[in-house]
């Protein structure tokens, strides 16, 4: 009866379940049918892993029985783990099982060394752009300028649509060579790829998307009237220049560790009517301050700034606002996109000196610049009395509005009045308390005395927390010990 049930499913139903299975059970789950069997032994998929003389034979024996059968291959994967000792001895079947794929009409290569340039195999990259099925080409941990990397000369790759390049070694020409073969890729990857003084993207008919990640200070030049996402992340250290000279389509722009000129933004806000995210991770190195104002289409910002160089924004359409830094920001919100749906301010103040009424005063006013924050999370190395009675002669009759404050504390010097301050400046109506087990009792008797006899909290209505080591790590689900309170 099982057997009926297994061959109700037609071939390529099965195929795809098995193409989700690793190699060891989709070969369990052959034995299932003949049906299931012919399905396993014609996987258009295929994924190796070799390590050991073993692995290299099973891959062998599989793909000379493709060759072979003239078995369709759609999707090409090798994972090269081979012991250094043996990296010389098993280069030639790697040669032969590439061809075996490219004769067999194989779309998608992917080919990953985990070690990285050492005893790298020289992949016969020209051969394999030559093929004229494939669509995606994705290297990790080789080297293009070795003698047998460039056997088959240049050649034109009009089907790719994906190219991909980690840790990979190759040089100016090399890279211009690459991409102009591949005139037509809409998705471009470079990570971390030595060997060159500057990346220049040009003249890329189609591309859409494009990823580039380098420890250098390599410029990074890019003109492409398509694109439509742009992420460059660079070393702070080194802070590589962007120019992106066309960006009329931008939809997405992530930038982190990056150099970019005083009118850069200005200039992108102008041109780009369709720019919706916008990601900035400490970058606009030597600039004094920024502003981004005068975007319709702008719907998502995230900031992290270290040197609080932001300074107003101006988005009347913009719905989620996250910014992240070790200083209360001096940003202006326009009153149009005051009213977000998602907006998230993290604060890491690990100084406690300055820690005062006045502090207190400035993050109630810059908290009142929008209608109300989803999340507001503040770190504090230690905490510090705070005097009252000088926050209370101050006192707006507007209030701040504060979904859910995160507190992470370790200290617990002069905690009743920081308690005080905390609440008085977020007025949140959840607070979610992480510190020590001692730090976390005080906390919430202060919490406990101050809705019993001041109303003015009334509004915070939940309250947990959690305990971390003393180290200070990050949070995980198996570090939490939750406290339920009575609140």
């Amino acid at each position: 009866m099982a057997r009926v049930t297994a061959d109700i499913l037609p071939e390529c139903l099965i195929q795809k379940i098995l193409s989700y299975c690793s190699f060891k059970r989709a070969a369990k789950m052959s034995i299932l049918s003949k049906t299931w069997l012919q399905a396993w032994l014609t996987l258009p998929n295929l994924k190796f892993r070799a390590r050991y003389y073993k692995d290299v034979e099973i891959t062998d024996t599989i793909l000379e029985r493709y060759r072979d059968n003239n078995i369709p291959i759609d999707t090409f994967e090798f994972l090269n783990c081979l012991e250094s000792y043996s990296r010389e001895v098993f280069f030639p079947p790697i040669g032969k099982w590439l061809d075996i794929a490219l004769q067999n009409g194989v779309k998608d290569i992917v080919y990953e060394d985990p070690r990285r340039l050492v005893r790298s195999y020289p992949l016969p990259i020209f051969k394999i752009l030559a093929a004229k099925s494939l669509r995606e080409l994705v290297m990790e941990g080789c080297d293009l300028m070795l003698r047998g990397s460039l056997s088959g000369g240049v050649t034109n790759c009009i089907s790719l649509r994906k190219l991909s390049l980690s840790y990979v070694r190759l040089d100016n020409n090399m890279l211009q060579t690459l991409l102009n073969s591949c005139p037509l890729i809409d998705t471009f990857i470079l990570e971390y790829c030595p060997g060159l003084e500057k990346i220049e993207l040009l003249n890329l008919q189609k591309i859409k998307s494009v990823s580039i990640k380098t420890r250098g200070n390599q410029r990074v030049k890019i003109q492409a009237p398509t694109l439509e996402r742009l992420f460059c992340c660079g070393a702070l250290e080194e802070s590589p220049m962007l120019d992106v000279v066309e960006y009329q389509n931008l939809k997405s722009l992530e930038l982190s560790g990056m150099n970019i000129s005083d009118g850069f933004l200005q200039h992108l806000f102008s041109r780009s009517q369709s720019l919706e995210s916008l990601i900035l991770d400490n970058v606009c190195k030597g600039l004094e301050r920024f502003k981004i104002c005068g975007s319709q289409s702008l719907r998502i910002l995230q900031i992290k700034d270290r040197e609080d160089k932001v300074g107003e924004i101006d988005a009347s359409n913009l719905v989620s606002l996250e910014y992240m830094g070790d200083q209360i920001p001096k940003l202006k919100i326009a009153k149009e996109s005051s009213q977000l749906k998602r907006s998230h301010i993290r604060l890491d103040f690990w100084s406690g000196n300055n820690l005062n009424a006045s502090w207190f005063r400035k993050l109630r006013i810059f908290l009142l610049s929008s209608i109300s924050w989803s999340q507001v999370s503040l770190y504090f190395h230690k905490c510090n009395e705070i005097n009252m009675k000088d926050l209370r002669l101050h006192h707006r009759v507007a209030t701040p509005q504060v979904n859910v404050l995160n507190v992470y504390i370790k200290s617990r010097k002069g905690l009743p009045t920081f308690v005080d301050a905390l609440l008085w400046s977020c007025h949140p109506r959840k607070l979610m308390l992480t510190s020590t087990v001692e730090m976390v009792t005080c906390f919430t008797d202060r919490l406990m005395y101050m809705k019993n006899s001041k109303p003015l909290y009334s509004q915070l209505k939940d309250v947990k927390a959690y305990k971390f080591d003393c180290k200070y790590e990050p949070l995980t689900e198996r570090k939490k010990v939750y406290f339920l309170l009575d609140w």
